[in-house]
Order: structure tokens, then sequence, then C-alpha cells
């Protein structure tokens, strides 16, 4: 039996012209368009004059549109898959209906074209060899402590995505990481009429959004633990090592003997002349352990 096939098919992430000749045909050709929002995909597809039938599929009711897609491709109609902006299911809708239809055996076609992440990465001057795509941070608790903590210890180029209420707030959690003297790079409305480039370091990023307020959607890129070490052969001798090995062991045994655990940290950093910051966190480390 002939079934449809769905296409994931990414959209400009601002200016109309980025999308692919290859999006243009799939979209008119394709017997339905799912999209996130069909208020603002209706404005990419007039500007084409693409006139095929949209259906709404977003966040809250994927699970709910499934059913309603397998249908339309067992009659052997085929669906286009579009978000907002950029390529769906790269922290977009669409994840959960490519793995069902792969469970039942329906052919998924993606194709290429603009992303935000890749976009400001080529244009970073950071290391583009290896690199950890994150999307959003989770917003709170521990699942966002753990995802920072991660972070911080990745070896390579790390990708954030933010938004402008909450990148001050990320920004200081990458300094009270100790942090701030990373080198990032923040790429904001990319491919729009305000696009801007900001290459500067954490702290340098924070201070700058402490003058100008954030407006747009953000794009973080952080250079990886490998490269800041290799800017910063100091912090690989011996000397250094020693000391960092000194002052845990001092806090270590601080804890052990009952004392509170900022009390402790805040003691050794003074002691060690080292972030106190990062080390409450290994004295919290510890005290979960005991």
């Amino acid at each position: 039996m002939l079934r449809g096939k769905l296409y994931l098919v990414p959209v400009p992430i601002g200016n109309l012209k980025d999308i692919t000749l290859r999006a243009l045909e799939v979209l008119k050709q394709v017997d339905r368009i799912l999209a996130e929002d069909t208020r603002t995909s209706g404005i990419l597809l007039a500007e084409y004059e693409i006139d095929t039938p949209l259906i709404s599929y977003h966040q809250h009711n994927e699970q709910s549109r499934v059913e309603k897609v397998l249908s339309i491709l067992e009659a052997n109609q085929n669906v286009a898959l579009i978000t907002d902006a950029g390529m769906p299911c790269i922290s977009d809708p669409g994840s959960i209906i490519v793995e069902k239809l792969i469970v039942e055996g329906f052919e998924v076609i993606a194709l290429p074209g603009a992303n935000a992440a890749i976009t400001c990465l080529a244009a970073s001057g950071l290391n583009t060899d290896q690199y950890t795509y994150l999307g959003f941070l989770p917003l709170k608790g521990k699942s966002r402590a753990d995802q920072l903590a991660h972070l911080s210890r990745i070896e390579h180029t790390v990708i954030i995505y933010e938004a402008p209420h909450r990148i001050l707030k990320t920004l200081a959690d990458l300094i009270e990481l100790d942090l701030g003297e990373r080198k990032l790079t923040v790429g904001r409305e990319l491919t729009k009429r305000y696009e801007t480039y900001l290459r500067t370091t954490v702290k340098g990023a924070y201070d700058y959004y402490q003058e100008e307020k954030p407006r747009g959607e953000f794009v973080l890129i952080l250079e990886g633990l490998s490269d800041f070490k290799l800017r910063n052969p100091e912090l690989e001798t011996e000397d250094f090592l020693t000391q960092e090995k000194n002052a845990i062991n001092d806090l270590n045994k601080l804890i052990q003997g009952g004392m509170h655990t900022k009390s402790a940290a805040n003691f050794i950093a003074e002691k060690y002349q080292m972030n106190k910051n990062k080390l409450y966190r290994k004295a919290l480390e510890i005290h979960e352990e005991t």
C-alpha cells in the first residue's frame, strides 16, 4: 500500500530570503503543512504564494495531532512540518511525531536549511572542530544547577539558546561557576534587521547587557575548557594543581570537623586566594557525600 511521507522543512530564522528552492518546492507540493503557529507561517507562505492547507502543530497539541497526521499519511498524502523559525525538532516541536512515524515504518525526510546555532557558531571565531549543543537551559532548580555544572566541564565549544529576559541571569550563573574569563560570542536577532554579534568574555557580556537592555533572541557560543586552558597554561602548572588539591583537602577536613559549609568555603577561599563560589559548590558536594 502506498503511504505518504513526512518532510521536515527548515524555514528562515529571520530573513525570509533564506528559504531554499527545495523547501519552497516541497511546501507547494505536499498536501498539508503542519505549522507551529499558523499566523507566523502564513506570512512566509504568503510571501511565496503558497496556499497549501495549514494544520496547527505545537508543543501543547503534539500528542493529539499524531493520529490525525497518521491518517493523512495512510491516505497516501504527503505532509510537511515547519516551525516558526529554523529546523523542526531542534529546540522546536517535531520529535514526538518523528519518533512515532519511524516506529510505524513511515518515511521521514529532513531538508537542510537555516539554523541559528550553526549560523552563530560559524561566525563566533571560537573552535568549531567539536561542539555541544544544549539548546535552552532548564529554568530553575537542581536540573538547571546540574546542567550548568556539566557545561562548565565540557572540553569543547558549547552552544546555548537564551531569551532576553533570562540572559543576564544565565551570564551571572556562568560567572558564579568561575567562567567569567571564558570567551563568549553572543549572536542576537540573527539574519534580521538588528542582527548583532558581541565577541567578548562571559564577564564582558554581563557588563554589556547591564547597560544595554537585552532585546530579541540570543545564541551563546561559549569557549570550551580545553581551549581556555590552552590560553591559560598557568592553570595546568604543578604548583597550581597542588594548591587546588591542598585547598580541597583542607576544605574536606573543616567540613568533617563540623564547620558549616559556607563558612568553610569562605575560610579556604581567603587562605588560598581562590574563587569562593567554586569552593562553596565543592563544599556542598562534600557535605552531600558525608
